[in-house]
């Protein structure tokens, strides 16, 4: 399905929610795709967007300090979350997941380079926003699932952390860190470039966070996904590997040319860029 080109104003931030439904934003419209139609303009927000997430009856949009939680149905204003950010955000995550929402800023600029992000936690019914890290945090490499939010702790040594809905934090050092991270099989797995300057898939209980193997990839491999098919890898040559969560072994394979990233959701799907021009490919579980 193609999106267009979707010029400067994109944010290359895709969200799937709870149906197969998968949003999107350029500038301050947020865009939706049901299965295979053409993309729809979901809703004008009062700024630029920087992420966006859906459960299965509401849409939440955040637009630097602010989230919005939306009527999935009418689009009606439901509430605003304010997040506490000591620098403007350049950019921003957002996983809603049942009744609790989790939301990432940073403010990384071309000037700044990789900063650390504040990860916030709130529920749907309610206006307190709690604050789960505070400059903390590899931005982007987190995922969230009904057992919490999983992410890479940024400062100070390193160390996976998983925060369950309810606040409880568990930590386990892990220097092997920003990595692309995904939610699959129970586990935990990052594609993490160890100091032998080779990539591996690190697998880890999503329930203890212990270690349960390190399996060697290609350098080419740099991007992985918890989708309905399982668990997926994406290399520069376009090739999408369908993986064992347990083992980490490739059980089948697709090439899809030009694919740029995965979208982790319950279905499977890839962003493809061909000459400036984007779509949504949706692959057969």
């Amino acid at each position: 399905m193609s999106l267009g080109a979707l010029g400067s104003s994109f944010n290359y931030d895709f969200s799937e929610a709870p149906n197969g439904s998968v949003y999107y934003s350029r500038g301050s419209t947020v865009f939706v795709v049901h299965g295979t139609s053409a993309p729809a303009v979901v809703l004008h927000a009062s700024g630029h967007v920087f992420a966006v997430a859906a459960n299965r009856t509401e849409l939440f949009v955040d637009v630097g300090r602010t989230v919005t939680g939306y009527k999935l149905s009418t689009h009606k204003v439901l509430r605003h979350w304010a997040l506490a950010s000591a620098n403007k955000p350049t950019s921003a995550g957002l996983f809603a997941v049942g009744s609790t929402v989790w939301a990432s800023t940073d403010w990384a600029t071309d000037q700044s380079g990789l900063e650390p992000a504040n990860v916030s936690r709130f529920r749907t019914s309610s206006g307190t926003v709690h604050k789960v890290s505070a400059n903390n945090a590899f931005p982007g490499d987190m995922d969230a699932d009904s057992t919490g939010l999983y992410y890479q702790q940024m400062i100070g040594k390193g160390r996976l952390t998983h925060v369950s809905p309810s606040g409880s934090v568990h930590r386990v050092l892990d220097i092997n860190l920003e990595a692309p991270l995904a939610l699959a099989g129970g586990r935990v797995e990052t594609l993490a470039f160890h100091r032998n300057s080779h990539l591996y898939l690190d697998s880890y209980s999503a329930s203890t966070l212990a270690r349960k193997f390190s399996k060697r990839f290609s350098t080419n491999d740099y991007d992985i996904a918890g989708t309905g098919a399982g668990l997926l890898m994406l290399s520069t040559s376009g090739k999408i590997s369908q993986l064992s969560a347990s083992t980490g072994s490739v059980l089948s394979a697709v090439t899809v040319p030009d694919a740029a990233t995965l979208v982790p959701g319950h279905s499977a799907a890839v962003i493809v860029v061909t000459g400036g021009i984007y779509s949504l490919v949706r692959l057969a579980g």
